[in-house]
């Protein structure tokens, strides 16, 4: 099972992997450098999960001058050739470490990124090939390419088409390198072409509520399960957090995840002026930002915030009254399960694709990270905390499948796919 990318791309798959190690299967999974001491805590309980280290450091690459700078540049060629070497990163070196991987399995499991790499591995062992998809990612009808606007379905469906040709033609060359040192013949198709040809499963790892009508068109090679996570059973609770909860009125829970924030001491400004203006609380999650060391002064004089460094997403949000975050599918999961209207100030990727679903259903509202202030986050927290917002919001966390059910649906699905080959 090789998952690249942050906390969020590689959580689901470790909930997968525990869930599959549970049923008797041997797991290999392997992590970033950075998280592989996070998936060996989550799964030292299963004698049956090998965790190796996988690919490049991706706290690293996130906090490098090519992701803060380069790919964001608003000259096109600086843009393309920044996406160029993005695509191109880590490529040789985990295909190298995915080759010791997939030696005596019966079957390879990839999160979002890495997918293309992990079905030519399938397709030369004749083995099972199971991708885990976080938000919409192949040609339709229902989902715009571009978030938050609203197109005829023709429309849609050639953009993603368009979108799949220019994926094809930036991978085409380095993946028939890896298909010639596999064994394998060229090959002219994109990979969502070969992956139906070949039987691949496209597991859907997030709630078809937040976009209609998009399992009736995807049918049975692209399953909906719901949002996949880790059981928080045996989870330590924070004294200080659970006093400092019961000490005041449910917070506005704040968490940037693993998005490096450029200026952690003016985020921490701009919260502590907001949430005082409004008269509620903060609950600042620092993830892989600096927050806590940003202005210490200012945290420790201010009762009414409270940061800390990670929480227990399923026992703490739930005891909160709204959530401000990057928009990541891991915390838009955790956000909907807790029933939470949710501000999404999303930085790229998936990322904008979750604010406008929630905007969408009357759940929450969106905006860029970078074009964040003081009067955008005012009006996005007011928004988010109205009556309606709430009614919307505990309507969605009524559809939002339970996580061990999500969790044993992906494992059918995968547990069916390796028989079928």
């Amino acid at each position: 099972m090789p998952f690249n990318g942050s906390r969020g791309d590689v959580t689901p798959g470790l909930a997968l992997g525990v869930e599959l190690a549970d049923r008797g299967h041997d797991v290999v999974f392997g992590a970033p450098p950075n998280l592989v001491d996070f998936a060996r805590a989550k799964t030292a309980e299963s004698e049956r999960i090998g965790v190796l280290s996988f690919g490049p450091d991706t706290q690293r690459l996130l906090e490098s001058e090519l992701i803060r700078v380069r790919i964001k540049s608003r000259n096109p060629r600086t843009k393309m050739a920044a996406l160029a070497e993005l695509a191109n990163h880590g490529w040789d070196q985990m295909t190298a470490e995915l080759e010791r991987m997939a030696q005596g399995c019966h079957a390879i499991v990839t999160g979002s990124l890495g997918q293309e790499m992990a079905f030519n591995m399938a397709e030369s062992t004749g083995n099972a090939f199971v991708a885990l998809h976080y938000c919409p990612l192949r040609r339709n009808d229902v989902v715009p390419v571009t978030p938050g606007i609203t197109l005829p379905g023709y429309v849609n469906r050639s953009m993603w088409a368009l979108a799949e040709s220019m994926r094809w033609k930036s991978m085409k060359a380095r993946e028939n390198a890896q298909r010639k040192s596999l064994g394998l013949a060229p090959t002219r198709h994109s990979l969502p072409v070969r992956s139906e040809r070949y039987g691949g499963v496209e597991i859907q790892a997030y709630e078809s509520a937040l976009f209609p009508g998009l399992a009736e068109q995807w049918g049975s090679h692209r399953p909906f399960v719901g949002f996949l996570g880790l059981s928080s059973a045996g989870v330590d609770s924070d004294p200080a957090l659970e006093e400092w909860l019961r000490a005041g009125s449910a917070p506005v829970y704040f968490g940037f995840g693993s998005m490096p924030v450029p200026d952690p001491a003016a985020l921490l400004r701009m919260i502590e002026n907001v949430t005082r203006r409004l008269g509620v609380r903060a609950l600042v999650c620092a993830g892989w930002s600096d927050l806590a060391g940003a202005d210490p002064a200012a945290v420790q004089s201010n009762s009414n915030i409270m940061i800390v460094e990670s929480v227990d997403h399923a026992s703490i949000l739930p005891q909160c009254v709204a959530a401000v975050h990057h928009g990541g599918a891991g915390t838009t999961a955790a956000t909907a399960r807790a029933g939470l209207p949710t501000l999404v100030c999303w930085f790229s990727a998936d990322q904008p694709f979750w604010g406008a679903a929630l905007r969408r259903i009357g759940a929450g509202t969106s905006t860029k990270f970078s074009t964040l202030t003081e009067s955008v986050l005012q009006q996005g927290i007011t928004d988010i905390t109205t009556a309606r917002a709430r009614q919307a919001a505990h309507r969605l966390a009524g559809s939002v499948a339970p996580t061990a059910t999500a969790v044993a649906a992906a494992a059918d699905i995968t547990e069916a796919a390796a028989r079928n080959r």
